[in-house]
């Protein structure tokens, strides 16, 4: 059976947009904790995105119109994965 995801982090690109800062940095802190979680491999934990990089990210997928529906927590989950690799 797949993990739960905490209700918090179902927000949409539509939800960033309307949210104000501490909504913001609330919302990083439950993806940081759900994104960052225990993987079962030997590395321990996932790749993780600073708040400067969630926020840029965020901000500018979420600003498009076509992506308002698009889930945060896979936007993130996907450019944390790739940031090895783009460093």
């Amino acid at each position: 059976m797949p993990a739960r995801r905490p209700r918090g982090i179902r927000r949409l690109a539509r939800d960033w947009n309307t949210a104000n800062p501490r909504e913001r940095a609330g919302t990083l802190e439950l993806l940081r904790e759900f994104a960052g979680g225990p993987t079962g491999s030997p590395s321990g934990t996932a790749q993780t995105l600073e708040d400067d990089e969630a926020f840029a990210l965020f901000d500018g997928w979420c600003s498009r119109e076509y992506a308002r529906g698009f889930r945060l927590y896979k936007l993130y989950t996907r450019a944390a994965a790739f940031k090895s690799l783009a460093e």
